[in-house]
């Protein structure tokens, strides 16, 4: 547990505030903003830094457009008519004996619950101890501004903010200028525990827990290459053991990132995302070797298929691991399945990161021409 804590801890350092940024956005399924905040990821220095930056950027945007509004059930008191009398709620008040009447009516109004959770995110990040800067100057301006937009969103209840207030958040049609708000938001509510790690404390909560980094990872890879994989379909696919009995108690299968080509012979590649603190594994006698459990996997999605049809039986299968350190790209041919183990440096320039990417990819199968989608990378 110490030596995987430790790893975690280097992992954080060693891992660029911009590719956490940028692997964030293809997570999240939202590429379309990546290179939007060019000069915020470059400059932050820490991740809480850069999700701080661009909240305000994004919050100031808001406000310049208005702030999304809801109808909401107003009570009030009135020297009239409005809506609805609560004729109840009137007498109880004794409102009639002043000439008033207790109204119900709809009001349009900026409490709504995507702007209550924007405004206590901004608020408890303006005294956040984490949100620290090398500069003083920096840190500074930036703690200004986010007590600004506190005070600008006057109108909005600060109240406490709960895990359930964003399970219970629905985003509309016309919510899609609140989407990267409400993602960083969660985000910085995740990363509220407590560490006693040193270095970046947001980076290092991000990469704690490895479970949550490895599905992080997975989703990343799969949406980079479902944005830029032109003549190809990537997603999930879910299999099932060839059993011709017909148990009802045989497991089914889900690969990580199934890469098919749309056009025939319709070549397969399923990729399957490890992480762990080592790629390698050491044996008794010494030495390194791949990791048996990565490969009985891999091998169980290649072979169980192979009754479906000529693609599937030719399929090639490939273990993708994260690393700030060593790369590995190695290949082996098993039953006639092309099988790599490969590892991708997120310490690298995010230009790099990209073209080692693709690289694997297209060296999956000598035969395979890659056409990439039309749309800018984020290094461009």
């Amino acid at each position: 547990m110490i030596a995987a804590t430790h790893l975690v801890t280097k992992a954080a350092g060693e891992i660029p505030v911009r590719n956490a940024w940028y692997i964030l956005l293809y997570a999240w399924d939202m590429a379309r903003w990546r290179g939007r905040w060019p000069v915020a990821a470059e400059g932050s220095p820490r991740l809480l830094g850069l999700l701080a930056r661009i909240l305000s950027t994004a919050t100031r945007d808001l406000l310049k457009r208005q702030l999304g509004r809801a109808h909401t059930v107003h009570h009030e008191t009135l020297r009239g008519i409005r809506g609805r009398v609560n004729f109840a709620g009137s007498l109880k008040r004794l409102s009639f004996e002043h000439a008033e009447a207790h109204c119900v009516f709809p009001e349009l109004s900026i409490d709504t619950p995507k702007n209550r959770i924007l405004r206590a995110t901004i608020h408890r990040l303006a005294s956040d101890p984490w949100l620290k800067h090398v500069k003083p100057e920096e840190e500074a301006g930036l703690r200004h501004e986010l007590r600004t937009l506190v005070r600008a969103m006057e109108g909005v209840p600060l109240v406490p903010i709960s895990s359930a207030d964003f399970s219970r958040l629905q985003l509309g049609r016309n919510d899609r200028d609140y989407a990267v708000p409400i993602a960083i938001c969660a985000l910085i509510r995740r990363l509220e525990m407590p560490t006693e790690d040193v270095g970046d404390h947001a980076l290092t909560a991000l990469l704690r827990d490895e479970i949550t980094f490895h599905l992080l990872f997975e989703r990343f890879v799969r949406n980079f290459y479902r944005l830029t994989l032109q003549n190809f379909e990537v997603g999930r696919e879910n299999l099932d053991w060839h059993d011709e009995l017909g148990c009802s108690l045989v497991p089914s299968m889900q690969t990580d990132i199934t890469i098919v080509e749309r056009r025939p012979p319709c070549r397969r590649l399923i990729i399957d995302t490890k992480y762990s603190t080592t790629t390698l594994a050491a044996t008794p006698h010494g030495g390194l070797r791949f990791k048996s459990e990565n490969l009985y996997q891999l091998y169980a999605y290649l072979r169980t298929q192979e009754h479906r049809s000529d693609a599937h039986r030719s399929a090639e299968g490939m273990l993708l691991y994260p690393t700030t350190s060593q790369e590995l790209n190695e290949a082996m041919i098993v039953q006639g399945h092309r099988v790599s183990v490969a590892t991708v440096d997120l310490g690298n320039k995010w230009e790099a990161i990209e073209e080692r990417l693709l690289a694997l990819v297209s060296s999956a199968h000598d035969s395979w021409h890659l056409q990439l989608a039309t749309m800018p990378h984020v290094s461009k």
